[in-house]
């Protein structure tokens, strides 16, 4: 198919691929994370900002998952529609639908944080975009080589979650706030690595090699 079909398709497929994902698991993220925002009170201090729209980040990413996960894919894989754009559209979606939870969440923040409180957007915002895409390339790669259930996509999750805890060992070098001196040079670190996850995505929503007979 031509580029202007591809987009066609692609379009056509929103609406019907957004009612089939499950979107349970990421609602409820969605809204303890909303609420652990609203629960954090006024005057919110640096740290609680920082520590709150990573963990929303981090789980946003790890949900985000379950929107890769197509129960009907024995039956969807009969059907014209290559498999990587049906998948690629799925990404896209939860892509999108996380990261416009994610910016719920840091509006609330910065609204209630202390007076000249450096907020840091750009760069947390490159922090929620890598964590996300990054869940959706764990969850992506276990997808095509364990099958499209749930617990490909609670893989997946697990997976980047233990990959955020291994991290912790070294807060400053990977999870600074905005006042410290590592800020700049730790977001050009976290901007090198923002290609990764796209390109795992782009391995694991490929079309799938036919087995001959």
């Amino acid at each position: 198919m031509s580029l202007t079909t591809n987009s066609r398709v692609a379009i056509s497929l929103v609406r019907p691929v957004s009612r089939a994902i499950d979107w349970i698991p990421f609602a409820a993220v969605l809204v303890a994370t909303a609420g652990l925002a609203v629960a954090t009170g006024d005057q919110v201090r640096p740290y609680n900002l920082a520590a709150t729209v990573r963990l929303s980040a981090l789980l946003l990413g790890a949900t985000a998952g379950f929107a890769l996960v197509d129960a009907a894919s024995d039956a969807t894989a009969a059907t014209p529609v290559p498999r990587w754009l049906r998948q690629w559209t799925r990404t896209v979606l939860a892509f999108a639908a996380a990261m416009a939870a994610w910016g719920v969440v840091f509006a609330v923040l910065a609204s209630r944080s202390m007076a000249g409180t450096e907020l840091g957007f750009g760069g947390y915002l490159l922090e929620a975009a890598v964590c996300v895409s990054a869940g959706l390339a764990c969850t992506a790669v276990v997808v095509r080589h364990r099958g499209a259930d749930r617990s490909a996509a609670v893989s997946g999750a697990a997976v980047l979650l233990a990959v955020a805890a291994s991290t912790l060992f070294y807060p400053g070098r990977v999870w600074p706030l905005p006042v410290e001196p590592d800020w700049a040079p730790v977001h050009d670190g976290w901007l090198l690595f923002a290609p990764i996850p796209l390109a795992v995505l782009a391995f694991a929503n490929r079309e799938r090699h036919r087995q001959r007979r």
